[in-house]
Formats: C-alpha cells, sequence, structure tokens
C-alpha cells in the first residue's frame, strides 16, 4: 500500500484565495514557491491515483479553536460521499484541533466517533510554540486518545516569525507526552540545520516532504538514508509538491528497497492500522 500521509485541499470556491494568499506571503522570501495543483479535492484525487498512490491524508488546520466544527463536517462530507466517491473511499480521515480550544478532549472524542485517524498541528498557522503549555496538554489529549499526530516543523515558507517548531521543541515535547506519535513534517528542516544533531538518528517520527526551491534537499536526503527506517514517512505536502515527482525524486536516492517501501507507505500503514 501507497500512502500520501501530508496534503491539503480546499473547497473550489476557497481554493484559489486560499493558494493565492498563501504564495504571496511565500514569496517574500521564495520567489521559486511554486503550487502543482489548483488545491481542490478533486484535482488531488487525479494526481494521487496518476502517482499510484493507495491512500493519502487530507490535513487541515484548525486555525481558531471553534474550528472542531468544521473538522466534524468535513469528517462528515468525507464518509457521506459529499466529496466524491473515491475520495470517500481513499482519503485518511484527518482533523485538526487548536491549542486554545478549552474543550479539546470532548471535540476529539466526537471527531474519533466520525472516523478520525490523524491530527495535524502546525504551531506557525495556530500561532504557538510546540512547546508551550496548551500544547502540551493537546498532544496529550491526543496521545491518550490513541492517534497519532502530524506536525509542522522547521521554519514555515509563509511565516515571518520564526523558532516556533525549532528540534529542540521537538525533544521538549516528547520528554513531557510519554507515548507521543508525533510525525515532524518536512524533518525540521529549513532554517534548522541543528535538525541533523538533535533530531537525525533518534526515534522520532519524520515525513520527507519539502519544496526544492527551500535547499533543503541535502538534510532531506540524510534522514531518508541515515534515519531509523521504521520512522521514516512519505509526504508530498501537495499542493506544494507533486506526488509522483516527489516520489521519483525519493526513489532516486539510490535507497535499499525496503527502506524505500517503508517510506513509501508500509510505516503510514502501521501507524494508522491501515
Amino acid at each position: 500500500m501507497r500512502i500520501d500521509l501530508h496534503t491539503h485541499a480546499f473547497s473550489a470556491h476557497t481554493a484559489p484565495k486560499v493558494l493565492a494568499a498563501l504564495l504571496g506571503h511565500a514569496h517574500r522570501t521564495l520567489p521559486g514557491f511554486v503550487a502543482h495543483g489548483d488545491g481542490t479535492v478533486p484535482d488531488l484525487v487525479h494526481m494521487e491515483r496518476a502517482a499510484g498512490f493507495d491512500r493519502f491524508a487530507i490535513c487541515p488546520i484548525a486555525t481558531r479553536p471553534e474550528q472542531h466544527a468544521y473538522m466534524a463536517r468535513f469528517l462528515a462530507a468525507l464518509r457521506s460521499g459529499a466529496l466524491g466517491e473515491e475520495a470517500a473511499r481513499r482519503v485518511i480521515p484527518c482533523v485538526s484541533l487548536h491549542p486554545r480550544d478549552p474543550d479539546a478532549e470532548a471535540h476529539l472524542r466526537a471527531l474519533v466517533r466520525l472516523g478520525a485517524k490523524l491530527v495535524k498541528l502546525h504551531p506557525f498557522s495556530q500561532g504557538i510554540r510546540l512547546d508551550h503549555r496548551a500544547m502540551i496538554r493537546l498532544l496529550r489529549i491526543i496521545t491518550d486518545a490513541g492517534l497519532p499526530v502530524l506536525c509542522h516543523t522547521g521554519h514555515d515558507v509563509t511565516a515571518e516569525t520564526e523558532g516556533l517548531a525549532t528540534p529542540i521543541q521537538i525533544l521538549n515535547v516528547h520528554r513531557q507526552v510519554p507515548g507521543l506519535r508525533m510525525v515532524c513534517a518536512h524533518c525540521a528542516a529549513w532554517k534548522c540545520p541543528e535538525t541533523l544533531r538533535f533530531l537525525l538518528g533518534r526515534p522520532i517520527g519524520v515525513d520527507l516532504s519539502f519544496q526544492p526551491a527551500t535547499g533543503v534537499e541535502p538534510i532531506i536526503r540524510r534522514f531518508a538514508a541515515e534515519h531509523p527506517a521504521e520512522h521514516l514517512y512519505f509526504g508530498s505536502d501537495w499542493p506544494w509538491a507533486n506526488p509522483a515527482a516527489h516520489a521519483a525524486r525519493i526513489a532516486a536516492w539510490g535507497l535499499p528497497q525496503s527502506r524505500l517501501d517503508a517510506i513509501l507507505g508500509g510505516n503510514a500503514a502501521r501507524l494508522l492500522g491501515l
């Protein structure tokens, strides 16, 4: 089973505005940052089918505490087929909660009943440090519920603030949240070269998503080759990368087939119980 653990998609109505806004922010520091699709669910389904991926997670981000209600609507639409029959079969139900949601525990229980399998967090979009006490509280709630976390780490190309998801903070949260199953998106690589010192080789999950414009490919390649094989995951971060091209890029690094198979889906299938 081939699994893309990290994608984003938006409604046909909002996708053009969201992509334009994010690209506008990104181009202030990375003019080469581009989108590889229109950001809609049908386009994502088409791209993943063409790339040969069986399952893929659409990862929303709760930027306000009240958006737990949106997450419930998203899961209901997915289950009902309102997002398309193929999406209903292949999309991994992923949700997000805001660290400042006072009722996060109850809201997560409700989302699990609706089928949630994964929680996405994004310190930059949510405006809170990864190791802030509110984030620690939420990570404990998610861990107690038995769900894994996919978290943006490193710097963010659309953000002006820095230092919200650093390698040191990743180590801090693992010390404070026993049993945490967190996949660190982008290997915490961009603007954090110290990730090689603090994270490489540790039993901490990382996904190998990145854009060439960020210049972090040498760091990502080291994780792909040297990190414990059972803690590596494929993520395209679509629409910011083409899943087929990104998988081909990783395959061209000459990794052993067993390691490549683990990256392209074996590890994610075990993480999610698929």
